[in-house]
């Protein structure tokens, strides 16, 4: 009986429809809106942070950390196991099955077949595979013995690897390659898919390549630690058994390990989804919700201008006999066949916006891991259904109640009048109240992030950013096994380049991909630190001599660094004008020294004094991020010089350098890559450089994610806009509609044009008003509570940022009246005669 009386429902509501093309076509089009919208970014939440891992034992992944608990921010907490930690952490634990140590998206330096090449790889533990569930597709896994630091070198290598560099070769197992420096062997295949944890190309043993050090020797590892949890054992258990370790750990080595007594277990899926993160997705999930709302309050409305003009239809059909229930049954049937089908339209848009979006995100420089893919799946599906449903619900039901409450005898009676209930009345123009708030939320939200990523496009860097080209390099131990081996090879390189008619001048930093190099809390000479958080922070720079030179940075007091500059005769440093400025006021730096120290002032772990040789003009050494409590000034060492920690005897190399370069004048400096290449070619064949081009192509690298973001929040307040103008515009031209006969007499009886016109403007002005007003102050409300978590993903705008209320306040007010206009002027265009006529 039910089913009958549906399907006979969905007949009735289906030849409505069909009759009412114009009503179908717009609630379909602003519903498919809507549900595109939540549709494409619910698969973005849950390719992200919802559907997790596809390994086997996924459920039991965990990240295992020491963590620093005084540190912890709105981005995370400071932690570190060191390679040491790991191994003594091994035989005290109970509460897993198995533990892994590894680096990921690390350097590996190869050469196939007599070509350089730079692979994004993982140093791995041996059972670092059997923790996720996966072996290789061809060949074997590591051995506990592969995992040893004098063991034979061996790879395990992507399918992606093996297809494009090898040719998929039926023999590669056991062929031989040169890795970072010194022979190995292939011995496994990873799957079709498989690059976990990032972007992985290349799996090699861990201490294998990077042996353990000593917990004080600053080139020790600081690997992440995955752990697989026995079964049965909660999170909260391992927790307190990796607390009990890391308080242990840092009782017996409190020069490294004081501050991280406190141990983190968390779910893998977690630990890689970081805070920041998972909010940015949860508000645009939630944008999308409101232009949903929006969709549907718009519907609402136009099912309400509907039911005014069914009303005799309803009349007539509750005198027949159909009760209450029957009639809203009806119309709750048309609201659900019209938000199917614009649900079938949305997810049609939502296939092409997932498609563009996945295409767009695995074509960055710097792609999300692996792992995330964005895909209409069942969870997906079963969003979707449930918002089709809440759309119909909403945007049905309460026409349909209020409709189905008219009684039949005066409706037919003053049916010709086409008139509508008060009720009715105050509902639509609350609907438009609603709709501007919500509207005010989202453009508010959207023009801040938009805001946002144009000041970090716009950042002035102090240089040129396009006049120089930079390239990063990594000196493995297999060719350069020592600092000083290192040393010579650096040293040599910049002898080659003074020699190079195509370039003016060449320097070294340990600026990564010339974005950011690092900070660091320092202490001043003579001043006192009682607190914790008294230490002021300071970036820092390691730089040839001819650094400032390349960067076009003038030398205000003082001098450059010179190849004397050596930490075992003197430390020295030299300090830009913020940082002279800050701590010096208007005395001279010269001479005046400073070192680098922890945060809580461990005298062990501080620097030598350096003592300040010159002063130089300000670049921005952070990159386009933001960092609390990290400001412009900042000081660079030599480039032989432990930037941080202890002094060094013997002149410090780091194993990773960016190359930077001025060319000659008259040359672009992005048509300078081939050149760079070929003179570093003749100073090591072997050596592949890497994330070649100018600075400023490489912080956009940085900032590309985040245009993606901008420009999806404009998407959504670009929508927005558009639905709440259609929505004030269709209450307006409906209401205009139903008072043409009150419009008619009104001007029969001698009413000027302009009074009319005033009298449908007030009405468009007061819901303007209000909504304004609620949507401004909802918005600075959710700013408020918000607080510094809304402020960490902002970029050089405030959350309570004037002008971008000012400009919302503006949009919407300039939209709606242009909404609001049309109606009102043909409302002063009613004929008096033909009105009367038609009462």
């Amino acid at each position: 009986m039910l089913a009958h009386a549906l399907a006979r429902d969905v007949r009735i509501g289906l030849r409505v429809l069909i009759k009412e093309k114009s009503f179908c076509a717009l609630a379909v089009v602003v519903l498919a809106l809507g549900i595109a919208g939540v549709t494409t970014m619910f698969s973005v939440v849950n390719g992200v942070m919802l559907r997790g891992f596809s390994f086997p034992n996924a459920a039991r992944l965990v990240s295992v950390n020491f963590v620093d608990p005084t540190s912890a921010t709105f981005f995370g907490v400071n932690g570190q196991i060191s390679s040491m930690d790991f191994q003594e952490l091994l035989p005290q634990q109970t509460s897993y099955e198995m533990l892994a140590a590894y680096l990921n998206g690390s350097t590996v330096n190869a050469t196939v077949d007599g070509h350089p090449v730079r692979y994004t790889g993982a140093y791995v533990t041996e059972d670092f595979l059997r923790i996720l569930g996966v072996a290789p597709m061809l060949g074997r896994d590591f051995t506990a013995a592969d995992n040893t630091p004098n063991a034979g070198k061996v790879a395990i290598i992507g399918y992606g690897t093996w297809q494009r560099d090898f040719g998929a070769a039926a023999d590669i197992i056991g062929k031989g390659v040169r890795i970072n420096g010194k022979a190995a062997t292939v011995v496994g295949v990873m799957p079709k898919g498989f690059a976990f944890p990032t972007n992985e190309e290349i799996w090699i043993p861990l201490f294998g390549e990077f042996p353990p050090r000593p917990r004080n020797d600053p080139a020790a590892n600081s690997p992440a630690v995955l752990g697989l949890l026995k079964p049965g054992v909660s999170l909260d258990q391992a927790n307190a058994e990796a607390t009990t370790i890391a308080k242990r750990l840092a009782a017996a080595y409190p020069d490294t390990n004081r501050q991280f007594n406190t141990g983190q277990v968390q779910a893998l899926l977690d630990a890689f989804t970081p805070r920041p993160l998972r909010g940015t997705l949860w508000t645009m999930l939630a944008f999308c919700v409101g232009v949903l709302l929006i969709s549907c309050v718009n519907v609402m409305n136009m099912q309400f201008a509907r039911a005014t003009l069914r009303a005799k239809e309803l009349a007539v059909r509750s005198s027949l006999g159909a009760s209450r229930r029957r009639l809203v049954g009806q119309m709750l049937t048309e609201s659900l066949l019209v938000a199917t089908i614009g649900a079938v339209v949305g997810i049609a848009l939502a296939y092409a916006s997932i498609d563009w979006l996945s295409a767009t995100v695995r074509n960055l420089e710097n792609p999300p891991p692996s792992w995330i893919t964005f895909d209409v799946d069942a969870m997906v599906l079963l969003f979707t259904v449930l918002a089709t449903v809440a759309a119909a619900v909403l945007s049905g039901l309460l026409p349909a109640v209020m409709s189905s409450r008219a009684n039949a005898v005066e409706v037919l009676r003053d049916g010709g009048r086409g008139n509508t209930s008060h009720a009715v009345s105050l509902m639509s123009r609350a609907l438009v109240v609603f709709q501007i708030v919500v509207t005010c939320v989202l453009l508010v939200g959207s023009l801040l992030q938009l805001r946002s990523i144009t000041a970090q496009q716009t950042i002035e860097y102090g240089y040129d950013t396009s006049g120089l080209i930079s390239a990063r390099m990594g000196l493995m131990e297999g060719d350069y096994p020592t600092p000083a081996s290192r040393k010579v090879f650096f040293e040599r390189v910049l002898r080659q380049f003074e020699g190079d008619a195509e370039f003016e001048t060449v320097a070294l930093t340990n600026r990564f991909r010339m974005v950011f190099s690092g900070n660091s809390p320092i202490e001043i000479d003579g001043r006192t630190y009682r607190a914790r958080g008294d230490r002021p922070i300071a970036n820092l720079e390691q730089v040839t001599g001819n650094f400032f030179a390349v960067t076009g940075q003038k030398i205000l007091e003082g001098r450059t660094f010179t190849e004397d500059d050596l930490d075992s005769r003197q430390p020295v440093a030299i300090v830009n004008a913020a940082f002279a400025k800050k701590h010096f006021a208007n005395e001279s730096p010269l001479g005046r020294r400073f070192r680098t120290a922890t945060p809580d002032g461990n005298p062990q772990q501080a620097g030598p004094w350096r003592t300040i040789v010159g002063v130089v003009t300000t670049v921005r050494m952070l990159g386009p991020f933001n960092q609390p409590g990290v400001d412009e000034s900042g000081f660079y060492v030599p480039f032989f010089s432990n930037p941080v920690g202890p002094l060094q005897p013997a002149p410090f190399a780091a194993q990773f350098a960016t190359i930077v370069a001025k060319p000659r004048g008259g040359q672009r400096a992005d048509a300078m890559a081939v050149a760079l290449r070929r003179q570093m070619a003749t100073a090591d064949s072997n050596l592949p450089l890497y994330f070649v081009g100018t600075p400023q192509s490489q912080i956009q690298s940085f900032v590309a994610q985040n245009r993606i973001i901008a420009t999806m929040f404009s998407i959504f307040g670009l929508v927005a806009i558009v639905l709440a103008s259609v929505g004030m515009y269709g209450v307006m031209s409906f209401s205009v509609n139903q008072r043409r006969q009150e419009f008619g007499v009104r001007m029969a009886l001698g009413a000027h044009h302009g009074r009319i016109l005033n009298m449908v403007l007030r009405q468009g002005v007061v819901q303007l008003a209000l909504g304004l007003f609620l949507g401004v102050g909802l918005a600075l409300a959710l700013a408020t509570l918000a607080g510094s978590g809304i402020q960490n993903i902002l970029f050089g705008v405030t959350a309570r940022d004037p002008l971008t209320y000012t400009v919302v306040v503006a949009l919407v007010t300039v939209v709606s009246l242009a909404a609001t206009l049309v109606p009102a002027h043909r409302a002063t265009r009613v004929d008096p005669m033909i009105a009367l006529r038609a009462e």
